[in-house]
């Protein structure tokens, strides 16, 4: 039961796409469909298309950030590495679609292989043959160049011509497929699901009817690559669990005008919004150009990165780098409430080059002071060399929640490591959100 429940979503997405596939299978018996070559690579032309478009319609989907899809995937952050990798199994089917019927076409004539290419006069295959160019230019793009995020978003966003190209195509085509009903609903419906969600959130931003509004307050300069931002609610003031993370967007023309992902440093009890920022690269290196007073809206709140989402009161606390600000907020909401404190056990461990990168040590220190029952344990690789799990997990129960939050090879290596030890894969708790 429970590995369904961390699985939801994944599962869903698995039910959805092979729907239309079930449905192929009892259109005609398999042994007509495979009588020879020519019909062989036709067949797996067709189960390639509609698990293609199925996986490309639930992309979109996928991409909305819904809510829903929050506590179905247990977190945005999953919901983006499903969609990451959904988004290039998509792209693969899609493409072999074409391939596997130009082979069938060789099976009858290479003129007749040569005209399903390069013949233009078929409108629904002229549709199709835009559309895995369209694709094959934006995947391109997508995995293989680097661009600014700006930039690479703004591509990004002409995958909704892909999809309606391709609907176009599934929907104008004649075939066996078109001619059974049942298929040729359920396909439509889908692509439309994927259309309204692009529609959506690319399109007509519905989305930003319900954003938050809030204004910035203060900058503070932790160190030279970390900053804090503390913010005022200008109107209804959002509602979280620490560790969560939001959705930050400037309302000043030409300065972090675009929608950025950011962890959350104030305690839910705060009458202020605060959010930990890591100031490199070109979007956040302009945090010190604003000025007090500037508003900006905030979506969210997203992910499931919370020590209240543990089932054990002893926990272990791992962070690395700027992966340190969800556990700032964690820290500071338990603070507030000394009762939680003599029921938790926790021990944080900070992972971090050398002290000029040790980002709010003084605070979680003077916590530590406060109560007996946190630890705060910084570790400089430059000094210590890298972190220990053998040293970390010393004579630790096994059924333990632990808290990994940091670089993605960072937090890989520890979980191997606990796992390698005997630690409970799902007690093992990851932010993984990057863009």
């Amino acid at each position: 039961m429970k590995l369904f429940k961390n699985n939801s979503g994944l599962i869903l997405v698995i039910i959805l796409s092979i729907i239309p596939i079930i449905i192929w299978l009892f259109m005609k018996p398999l042994a007509d469909r495979f009588t020879s070559f020519g019909m062989t690579f036709r067949s797996l032309g067709q189960i390639t298309g509609l698990l293609g478009m199925a996986l490309l319609s639930i992309n979109f989907i996928l991409a909305a950030r819904f809510k829903f899809l929050d506590k179905l995937f247990n977190g945005l952050n999953r919901v983006y590495i499903k969609h990451h990798t959904i988004g290039a199994l998509a792209f693969c089917l899609i493409l072999f679609h074409p391939v596997f019927l130009i082979i069938q076409y060789l099976f009858i004539s290479l003129k007749a292989s040569f005209l399903f290419v390069f013949s233009f006069q078929d409108l629904a295959l002229n549709l199709g043959k835009i559309a895995i160019l369209v694709f094959i230019v934006l995947m391109v793009i997508t995995f293989y160049l680097k661009f600014k995020y700006e930039n690479w978003k703004n591509t990004h966003k002409y995958l909704g011509i892909v999809l309606f190209l391709s609907g176009l195509h599934m929907f104008l085509i004649p075939s066996d497929i078109s001619n059974n009903t049942t298929l040729k609903y359920y396909m439509i419906i889908l692509a439309m699901l994927g259309a309204c969600s692009y529609i959506y959130r690319t399109i007509l931003q519905v989305y930003k009817k319900d954003e938050y509004q809030y204004k910035l307050e203060e900058i503070i300069r932790v160190n030279d690559d970390i900053a804090e931002l503390k913010l005022s609610s200008l109107s209804k003031r959002m509602r979280f669990l620490p560790g969560q993370f939001v959705f930050l967007r400037f309302q000043e023309k030409g300065i972090l005008s675009e929608s950025h992902p950011f962890s959350i440093t104030s305690s839910p009890s705060d009458d202020h919004l605060s959010l930990g920022i890591k100031t490199l690269g070109d979007y956040t290196s302009m945090i010190y150009l604003l000025k007090p007073g500037v508003t900006c809206s905030i979506e969210g709140p997203f992910g499931s990165f919370s020590y209240l989402k543990g089932e054990s009161k002893r926990q272990i606390w791992i962070a690395g780098g700027i992966g340190i600000t969800p556990f700032l907020s964690m820290a500071r909401q338990i603070n507030t409430k000394k009762a939680e404190f003599n029921s938790y056990n926790i021990d944080l461990y900070y992972s971090v080059k050398n002290t000029s990168e040790l980002a709010f040590a003084i605070e979680f220190e003077q916590i530590a002071r406060q109560n007996n029952n946190f630890k705060f344990h910084p570790y400089l690789s430059e000094k210590d060399s890298y972190i220990s799990v053998s040293l970390v997990s010393k004579n630790e129960d096994i059924n333990i929640d632990i808290f990994l939050c940091g670089p993605k090879k960072f937090m890989k290596s520890l979980r191997e490591q606990f796992i390698n030890l005997g630690f409970i894969n799902n007690k093992i708790h990851s932010e993984e959100f990057s863009l």
